[in-house]
């Protein structure tokens, strides 16, 4: 299926590829629209979609365990949030169809959403708050509630509902149980075929470009243009992380058992490498472009070089360039460009190194799903390769 780093239907979104998706009511061929514009994420799972982009759509209600309409909500490292209800849909990506895929419409308001779920954050629920019209999630879990082969929003696994899936009686929802098969899941899984993994594949960047076009092929080892090369190397997942050793530090997990420490991962829904560095200068925060202090300023660009280790021992040396942020987002020069390969930022305390989209630029990652039959002679999911 074609991706685009191109700025998005905002037109001003670097570092972040999209993709369309073509979405029907249940078992309908016409009763469908296809929505543009949707970033494809390797760090989360499931598809969620725009309310504004779905509207024309009699999308039937997915329940939760106590039988009442689902509601989702999701969270993300920079304190925004989505809510809205889980509902039923055919979802054709590329050549490949999902029937019945449970998937997460936006909602346009956040009246009704409970302080649980917004946490003070804030709603990325429009075209302009999100610079997209929905997320494709493509991540290693089948979907959007698994940790280590565990439902954990499935009743029984905990003493009482984690605040991802709610019910609401007027204005007031809570917490509720959701079984595996309603919850918002990765649309590869419910492929006939082709359904244990997908393949991210954009060009080389050299510096920054207007644009870059590439694909997210489906499946890993199932067809003659998705097999896993003998050259790449995999690293296995532990609490659906790696570790990453980075100028003298240890990015992993410390503690297996209650998934504790700042794992390392890749994911192409950040537009930047994302890691801690005092040596680095930061960007000012009055500029003309807006408060840059997120974001890392060298003099000259940065040519650095961290190791990736996998939960099954094999490592892999990495290089990558940190340039000025500044200058990428006002020189006339590349201003305009929505591929930035030396974009780089600082992650919040504990967060680990966040390998964002500048990382894909010449690199075919392959993201294995957890549970899915994997290819012989590699190991079972969930991995990534490179």
């Amino acid at each position: 299926m074609a991706i685009s780093v191109n700025g998005g239907p905002t037109a001003s979104y670097a570092n972040a590829a999209f993709a369309s998706a073509t979405i029907c009511s249940p078992g309908s061929t016409s009763s469908c629209v296809t929505v543009n514009g949707l970033l494809v994420d390797t760090g989360s799972v499931g598809l969620r979609v725009l309310a504004s982009a779905v509207g024309s759509l009699s999308l039937p209600a997915v329940d939760a365990s106590n039988g009442s309409a689902a509601y989702d909500c999701v969270s993300f490292v920079d304190s925004t949030y989505m809510w809205g209800p889980v509902l039923g849909a055919d979802v054709t990506l590329g050549s490949e169809t999902a029937n019945s895929l449970p998937i997460h419409v936006i909602s346009g308001s956040s009246a009704a959403v409970p302080g649980s779920c917004s946490e003070g954050g804030t709603a990325a629920n429009t075209l302009a708050s999100l610079g997209a019209n929905g997320i494709l999630g493509v991540g290693s879990e089948p979907t959007d509630c698994f940790a280590d082969d565990t439902n954990v929003c499935a009743p029984g696994v905990v003493s009482s509902p984690l605040p991802v899936y709610y019910t609401c009686t007027g204005d007031t929802c809570s917490p509720a149980y959701m079984a595996t098969a309603n919850e918002v899941a990765n649309p590869a899984v419910y492929f006939s075929a082709d359904n244990n993994g997908v393949i991210v594949e954009l060009p080389s960047v050299s510096g920054s470009a207007a644009t870059v076009t590439g694909s997210l092929v489906f499946g890993i080892g199932t067809q003659s243009n998705n097999q896993l090369p003998a050259s790449d190397t995999v690293l296995t997942l532990t609490c659906g992380l790696f570790t990453t050793e980075f100028d003298g530090s240890s990015y992993g997990i410390t503690n297996a058992t209650k998934c504790t420490g700042p794992g390392s991962f890749i994911d192409s829904g950040s537009n930047a490498y994302f890691f801690p560095d005092a040596t680095i200068p930061l960007c000012p925060s009055n500029t003309p472009y807006g408060n840059l202090s997120a974001w890392y300023c060298p003099s000259s660009t940065e040519n650095l070089s961290a190791t990736n280790y996998g939960a099954n021992g094999t490592s892999l040396a990495t290089s990558f360039s940190v340039a000025n942020a500044e200058t990428l987002f006002t020189s006339p020069s590349t201003e305009a460009d929505a591929a930035l390969s030396q974009l780089g930022g600082v992650n919040p305390t504990g967060y680990g190194f966040d390998w964002g989209l500048p990382f894909f630029y010449g690199n075919n990652v392959y993201v294995s799903i957890d549970g899915q039959k994997m290819p012989s002679g590699t190991p079972a999911a969930p991995w990534w390769a490179y």
